[in-house]
């Protein structure tokens, strides 16, 4: 169950910020762009991590 938990929260991250990196770039904004971008892969390699964990529990 927390692993899941843990997926859906990945989900909507990942989702958030795509939708943030878009707009920061559509409006121009490319450091700011880059930045999240950065953000949101080191989120995601976090994450990747904690369910390699979790799957190493059950």
């Amino acid at each position: 169950m927390l692993t899941g938990l843990v997926v859906l929260m990945l989900l909507s991250i990942n989702l958030g910020g795509l939708m943030s990196v878009i707009l920061q770039l559509g409006q121009g904004e490319w450091l700011a762009g880059l930045a999240s971008l950065g953000t949101l892969a080191a989120v995601d390699a976090l994450g990747f991590r904690v369910l390699r964990g979790l799957r190493g529990q059950d």
